[in-house]
């Protein structure tokens, strides 16, 4: 199942909204900038067989479990949510399978710079390629659930947009990688 793809509109408003512009973006567009995606329903055995297989070939060896909502963060929720808001990268692979709920990732277009918005729910397995610029949020309804994967042990460190993040040998090779599509 592919994911709705489409160019963000250039709103102020709470980006928990779809603020879609009308411009529809193709999904082999989205798969061609490095973002990986599979769809594997959501198991009510909380069995994640699919989900492990795909850790195994990835090399993940490591993965939890967050729940982002009012009941569970409280007051820390808005600004654990303006953090994953602010443009940034990393220099590892963001993976996130989305169990309850619904959000949207938002990543930049290279090189037009335009930011490209798709929504993801119950089932949807999301893998963004390490140097790519991109953001997260939820939906209006602010509840969500996922299962986080990583190589090694945990990890949140974000390089924000910026100079350093600009040259990060991460960064020139996720660049490479896009130009020899």
């Amino acid at each position: 199942m592919a994911l709705t793809c489409y160019y963000l509109d250039d709103s102020p408003a709470d980006p928990r909204l779809p603020h879609d512009s009308g411009r529809p973006v193709d999904y082999s567009h989205v798969l061609a900038l490095g973002v990986e995606h599979w769809h594997i329903p959501v198991p009510s055995e909380g069995k994640y067989e699919e989900v492990d297989h795909i850790m195994e070939q990835r090399g993940y060896r490591y993965h939890d479990f967050v729940t982002l909502n009012q009941e569970t963060l409280g007051d820390a929720l808005e600004p654990v949510l303006d953090g994953f808001y602010q443009e940034h990268m990393h220099e590892f692979e963001e993976a996130r399978y989305i169990l309850t709920g619904h959000g949207y990732w938002d990543i930049r277009e290279h090189p037009t710079e335009a930011w490209i918005r798709f929504k993801v729910g119950p089932g949807d397995l999301v893998i963004l390629p390490p140097g790519m610029f991109h953001r997260f949020t939820l939906d209006e309804k602010t509840d969500l659930s996922s299962m986080r994967m990583f190589l090694e042990t945990p990890s949140r460190h974000a390089l924000p947009r910026g100079k350093i993040s600009d040259t990060n040998p991460y960064r020139i090779d996720y660049l490479r990688s896009i130009a020899a599509h």
